[in-house]
């Protein structure tokens, strides 16, 4: 039998998984190396039955059982467990993963390198072994307040800890299972976070929120269990802590978007009191009014600004957050020692002494016209800038000699990466690079991959947290997407949904040079639904599935369907057909509809829709209810649902819909012809809706009566007003 009961030295290069985790007394050691669905089998059953025991042998599954089960090994207990010495408890640590996982990436290789068939077959155990984890996780979270975590009467903390920790476990299982050669079957990109939904937001994030973290930040690190547990083991980045995220939210961060038109520009270092420095306004002007870029110089030894066309002068755009007190225009320009930090850091990416810069505190006046045509110029500034430089104050506290991961977390972290328009100006980037606090510049790629266009090692990519943070920033900033393939509708909408504005307004303007928009023909547009209006009828071929976005809707006619803004939106449903027209008066595409016998109308927020199965006589249940209703008026009478996807089956999750109102007389020739009409029918479109497939039992065990109604099922060309 192979044991790594000796595996004790912890690889001192990787992070901690996850915090120290109460162990609730799964006994491991002492039974057989068995498959996973064996694990709790052949365990010995204690009498009386007690739920603690439960969930502390299903914590010994999902934990040491997995593991045996990928790595066909014994471990033993001593291997992950320890007492913590301030409380004197049991504890499962995560130190010791990395050796684990290294030690078995070992053998994967050796396994190949002697019998690859046998190889093959690992790779398959493993597979069905994460679909099994998967399976039980899901199982216990389809159970809500009767899942086996919640039953022992555990405190709500605890439970958290314990499913960040299993959920970490189980995201590490899935890096290393890439250690398999690429030929052989393997699940990618598995994310465990789904089993949170057992807990409260409050719950698994309140030590985080208690030292000094802002809900917006954890939220977004909450897209895997791997880079919240990690997180949780850090200490918080944020430099802005004396300002407080007390008023901040999930949605929001409160500091990043404050209102900063009366800040002035701050100093580069407390004791400095040096003069403005501004560049001639006329220059400025002047080269605006002729469409063109103004960027300007300050070379030593004499530092006078200049104003240069940046047609023939190679110039560095400089990228940053007004809170970190570069605000500013043309008219008011910069403390003279702002305006040196910034010019040498231009030097020393272009290696030019009189390196060139654009920001826009000096190179877009106060002058709204002139102000919209920069705007408008400002996707091209960001393309024909040499490189990017990204100025946060957060990343000015820790140095570019500290560990990647800590890096990587500083940078997730910034109120950079949380802004609106630095989207556009990262992705737009031929280069990207890091100010760091010991002045070094690091480039976007040398964070990611150590070296530019060097993939990651193995023990790199076999690293959840490392590999989680890496490519989180990588889909965040999304230089290689735009250079490659451009952006879609879907993309910008992916890439907002964890951006925040001062100013609403701005969001068309800020992505509308990813979209090949003219951005000072938006900026005309003043009203900022009128001006989302325009955006979408400019784009005109939109995603089917943008009518079944959650948030606010536009309050104009024929465009109640559209979202008020993308920021902030989940937007699954836009990944799919990009079929949909819009138009002047409203949405054109095709779609499957259920077209009830009944308008349901009043404040009802759960009904029931019947439906005979088209190939039989069964008939389907679907559980119709309303989220986000603070998002929609109540008033909201629907008799058709449309939605793009296949109908759920029973006990398979659920799919979204629309609820939309079409004439009654329509609806009764629906009926009476089978659904065949073949002109495009007028649909008034009234909220998101959500459709669950129930049986008839779940329905019997309601505990008042809802409204049902029979339907029929049909696809039909509307238009969505």
């Amino acid at each position: 039998m192979v044991s790594l009961s000796g595996a004790r030295l912890a690889l001192s290069n990787e992070p901690l998984y996850f915090q120290d985790t109460p162990w609730l007394g799964g006994k491991h050691d002492g039974y057989p190396l068995v498959p996973f669905v064996e694990y709790l089998r052949i365990r010995d059953k204690v009498s009386p039955h007690s739920r603690i025991r439960d969930v502390a042998e299903l914590q010994c599954k999902l934990t040491f059982g997995l593991l045996e089960a990928v790595m066909e090994v014994k471990i033993a207990e001593t291997e992950l467990l320890r007492v913590d010495s301030s409380s004197g408890k049991q504890v499962l640590t995560s130190e010791n993963l990395p050796t684990l996982f290294q030690a078995w990436r070992d053998r994967i290789r050796q396994c190949r390198d002697r019998d690859l068939k046998a190889c093959r077959k690992w790779a398959s155990r493993v597979e069905t072994t994460l679909i099994q984890t998967m399976t039980i996780l899901r199982t216990e979270v389809s159970k809500l307040r009767n899942s086996t975590f919640l039953l022992a009467g555990l405190e709500q903390e605890v439970v958290a800890d314990i499913l960040i920790q299993i959920g970490s476990v189980a995201e590490a299982v899935g890096c290393s299972n890439q250690a398999f050669p690429d030929l052989f079957p393997k699940p990618i990109g598995l994310s465990f976070m789904f089993i949170l939904a057992l807990v409260s937001w409050q719950n698994k994030t309140g030590r985080m929120l208690a030292n000094g973290w802002c809900p917006f930040t954890v939220r977004i690190l909450s897209e895997s269990a791997s880079m919240l547990g990690y997180a949780r083991t850090c200490k918080c980045p944020d430099v802005r802590l004396s300002e407080g995220h007390e008023k901040c939210t999930t949605k929001i961060c409160m500091i990043s978007t404050r209102d900063t038109s009366k800040d002035t520009p701050k100093h580069d270092g407390g004791s400095c009191n040096c003069d403005n420095y501004k560049p001639l306004l006329e220059d400025v002007v002047g080269f605006l009014k002729d469409w063109k870029i103004p960027v300007v110089q300050c070379p030593p030894p004499h530092d006078v600004l200049s104003v240069s066309d940046s047609r023939y002068t190679p110039f560095v755009a400089i990228s940053h957050v007004w809170a970190d007190g570069l605000r500013g225009t043309t008219e008011k320009g910069l403390p003279a020692c702002q305006i040196k930090r910034l010019a040498k850091m231009a030097s020393k990416i272009l290696g030019d002494p009189g390196g060139a810069f654009w920001v826009d505190t000096l190179c877009i006046p106060e002058i709204d016209d002139l102000r919209d045509r920069a705007i408008g110029l400002m996707a091209q500034t960001y393309k024909d800038a040499r490189a990017v430089l990204v100025i946060d104050s957060s990343l000015r506290e820790i140095s570019s000699s500290a560990p990647r991961e800590d890096k990587l977390l500083y940078v997730l972290s910034t109120q950079w990466m949380q802004r609106l328009w630095t989207f556009q100006e990262a992705a737009l980037a031929r280069r990207l690079y890091f100010e760091f606090s010991d002045g070094k510049l690091v480039h976007l790629e040398e964070l990611l991959w150590k070296s530019p266009g060097d993939p990651l090692t193995e023990q790199e990519s076999c690293n959840p947290v490392l590999k989680s943070l890496a490519m989180e920033i990588y889909r965040r900033t999304g230089t290689k997407v735009y250079n490659r393939i451009g952006f879609r509708i879907s993309d910008v909408a992916f890439n907002l949904r964890w951006r925040t504005a001062s100013k609403e307004s701005d969001e068309t303007l800020a992505v509308s040079g990813l979209l090949n928009l003219d951005a000072y023909k938006l900026a005309a547009t003043r009203d900022s639904e009128e001006r989302m209006k325009d955006f979408l009828l400019r784009i005109e071929k939109l995603p089917t599935g943008i009518i079944f976005l959650s948030g606010t809707k536009l309050d104009k006619e024929g465009f109640r369907w559209a979202p008020k803004t993308f920021m902030r939106c989940a937007v699954a449903e836009l990944s799919g057909p990009y079929d949909a027209i819009c138009t002047p008066t409203g949405l054109e595409a095709e779609y499957d509809a259920i077209i009830q016998d009944t308008v349901v109308d009043g404040e009802i927020s759960e009904w029931y829709i019947r439906r005979t199965h088209p190939n039989s006589s069964k008939e389907c249940i679907f559980r119709v209810t309303v989220p986000e209703a603070r998002f929609v008026s109540t008033s909201y009478s629907c008799n058709t649902i449309l939605f793009v996807s296949n109908l759920p089956l029973e006990g398979l999750g659920g799919t979204v819909g629309a609820g939309v109102l079409v004439d009654p007389d329509l609806v009764s020739r629906e009926a009476s012809d089978g659904g065949n009409g073949g002109d495009r029918i007028l649909c008034e479109f009234k909220r998101p809706l959500f459709l669950t497939n129930i049986t008839e039992t779940e329905l019997s065990n309601l505990e008042k009566p809802l409204p049902m109604v029979c339907a029929k099922l049909v696809r039909r060309k509307v238009k969505v007003v």
